[in-house]
């Protein structure tokens, strides 16, 4: 999951790369947060 921080948007894929690409082809010159989700609902510590 791709968080674009100034809209709140948000894009989700399985596959971090293609989700990343989706992100900047939108927002080329924003600074995205990526976090990965897993079976419990969120991987590692934020």
């Amino acid at each position: 999951m791709a968080v674009e921080p100034e809209s709140g948007e948000y894009f989700i894929n399985e596959d971090v790369l293609l989700v990343t690409q989706l992100a900047h082809k939108k927002y080329p010159n924003a600074r995205l947060h990526v976090f990965r989700i897993n079976e419990t609902g969120v991987c590692g510590r934020i």
